[in-house]
């Protein structure tokens, strides 16, 4: 009789420290940052994005920076999503280029910033699985930010329209069939309209990417924070169809 009291009490511990652990873990996505490349600062961008989302998002994110982490088949493991935010447009390893899109399409959600669509132009995959062909941009110039998919849960919380003062807004030769525009560019004098941001999916995984975000006139932005804290959550299914994180994701409140 004894021995099943404490079978039944050691049961009833083990379940509250799993619950326990259960809950603290939750709540905390781990998310790997891809960075490097030309033209772009992001020695100092990166900091910006990484801090400004943290204080929206619970999220913790560990920067590598360069294709060679690419090398390795299992450099994500241990992750709860991938955002690129480099630019290596001459990059052409097959191998490398390969492990990224695996892991996208075995399901692991995805966030492409910026220059992360002029990457490894020469693969038609790569650029399937941005959900976007693009490849140049007007002058850099302020243009407008305008919503385009109201209710989606990652812009139900962005204002309708707002200004960018400086960025390149990205061509649209193609939005891919399995994409759906949020926001697009519109310029002053410009002939055409560009999709600026969008969702997708390739293979098991979802995708969310951006355009915006050359420098920091746009990356200092409190609305550019939402919209990258809205897109992580949103491709690791941690978004309400509000806008709202889903408890436990929401940054920590400072004590």
């Amino acid at each position: 009789m004894v021995w099943r009291v404490w079978l039944a009490c050691g049961l009833i511990l083990g379940l509250s420290i799993s619950g326990f652990a259960g809950e603290k873990s939750s709540g905390k996505i781990k998310a790997l940052l891809i960075t490097d490349g030309g033209y772009h600062n992001y020695p100092v961008l990166n900091p910006i994005i990484t801090t400004k989302v943290s204080e929206l998002v619970n999220v913790e994110f560990t920067v590598k920076k360069g294709v060679e982490p690419l090398k390795d088949a299992k450099f994500a493991d241990g992750f709860d999503i991938v955002a690129y935010n480099f630019c290596f447009s001459e990059e052409k390893n097959k191998d490398l280029i390969e492990n990224a899109l695996r892991t996208a399409r075995e399901g692991k959600p995805t966030m492409l910033i910026h220059c992360a669509m002029h990457t490894f132009m020469a693969s038609d995959e790569w650029t399937d699985c941005c959900g976007m062909r693009t490849r140049r941009h007007d002058p850099y110039r302020a243009f407008s930010v305008i919503k385009v998919s109201k209710n989606h849960p990652i812009t139900q919380t962005l204002p309708d329209q707002f200004p960018t003062p400086g960025d390149e807004l990205y061509q649209t030769i193609k939005l891919g069939d399995r994409s759906t525009p949020l926001l697009i560019g519109k310029a002053d004098q410009a002939k055409i309209d560009h999709v600026v941001a969008w969702v997708s999916t390739y293979g098991k995984g979802k995708v969310f990417a951006t355009t915006l975000g050359h420098d920091v006139k746009t990356t200092n932005l409190p609305v550019y924070h939402r919209l990258l804290a809205n897109g992580l959550l949103w491709a690791c299914e941690k978004l309400d169809e509000k806008g709202q994180p889903l408890p436990g994701y929401a940054a920590p409140k400072s004590k």
